[in-house]
């Protein structure tokens, strides 16, 4: 009796995971105007994860740049001995791909620096000069891997959970970062203020953690089926919604009531949180399109929400017309 117990919590358990609060609304919704419409609900399968190509197919490796003029004296001063030491160590030389990327905008302001405010000799100015184009010419290469290949952007652009609404808070600084990223696409090489003004891995813990991107992503999926199925199994039967003098409107009445409780105070509210927070996020989405078409890959995050909008307009559309023909008047009697 106590395995069968701990087997019915772990498979509630397991449903409950399945079924977040706001999928749990959708399901509710459409559960119930079955109950009215006296048919079985529609069997609706999940929506497929949100993935994107393996790391070694969008990774671009890039050649090495010698940096063997150490030893003058002017480049130590001018602090590029000691950035360079600090990455050759044992602590540097395993650094994730945000530590790396803000190395990368380092060296570029130290030399800079030394090339603008130090006296060199002229092999030095030359060969630094050489390496300071190189590092200019591959740092779109290095933004490209951090957005599409770093741990904690690919976990932020993947998912297979809805999103929660509790998630509010944590859109602010995930936008920030893409905002800040997108700059730097943005603004033309060899300009200083190409490179960040904060740190990138400050970003870091906030873009692994909560997945924004990727669960909205797989809740306007999930969403717009849902919405999709609900629809047709409306106008399916459509039929059983009587109206007009003489007739029995209790169908009517009770669809009506779903209408109003369910998808006007609960779901509605959701996905109008789920609009707001794409658009709020859109630069970002529009930049991770644009890098992966780039490297022959589509993400189609744009195109997965105008169907959510096809569908929440068509599943509007049927209730307004429904209305329209039983003379319904929304909030009324």
């Amino acid at each position: 009796m106590r395995i069968l117990a701990l087997l019915s919590i772990i498979l509630l358990s397991g449903c409950n995971e399945w079924l977040t609060p706001e999928k749990a609304a959708f399901e509710k919704y459409h559960r119930r105007l079955a109950n009215v419409l006296d048919i079985s609900a529609y069997s609706i399968a999940n929506s497929p994860s949100v993935t994107i190509p393996d790391k070694r197919v969008l990774f671009q490796d890039l050649p090495r740049v010698s940096l063997g003029l150490l030893e003058s004296y002017q480049l130590r001063q001018c602090g590029l001995f000691n950035l360079i030491a600090q990455k050759n160590s044992q602590l540097g030389k395993v650094q994730d791909s945000f530590y790396d990327f803000d190395y990368q905008t380092s060296l570029l302001r130290t030399l800079h620096g030394c090339l603008t405010h130090h006296a060199l000799s002229k092999e030095d100015q030359s060969k630094l000069n050489d390496i300071y184009t190189q590092k200019w010419d591959h740092f779109p290469t290095h933004l490209d891997n951090l957005l599409l290949t770093s741990d904690a952007m690919r976990k932020q652009l993947t998912a297979s959970q809805w999103l929660s609404i509790n998630a509010k808070a944590q859109v602010a600084s995930v936008r920030s970062a893409f905002l800040t990223l997108e700059e730097m696409y943005l603004t033309p090489p060899m300009v200083l203020s190409r490179l960040p003004d904060v740190a990138l891995v400050n970003y870091q813990e906030e873009i692994e953690k909560t997945r924004l991107i990727g669960r909205l992503y797989y809740t306007l999926t999930d969403a717009s089926l849902w919405l999709k199925q609900t629809t047709e199994m409306l106008k399916t039967n459509q039929d059983k919604i009587v109206c007009g003098k003489n007739r029995d409107a209790t169908t009517l009445r009770y669809l009506r009531n779903v209408f109003q409780t369910v998808y006007v105070k609960q779901v509605q509210p959701y996905m109008a949180y789920l609009d707001s927070t794409y658009q709020q996020l859109n630069s970002g989405i529009r930049l991770v399109e644009v890098r992966m078409k780039a490297h022959g890959h589509d993400y189609g995050m744009t195109e997965m929400h105008q169907e959510f909008r096809n569908q929440t307009l068509e599943h509007v559309q049927f209730w307004q017309q429904l209305f329209k023909r039983c003379g319904v008047t929304i909030g009324g009697r």
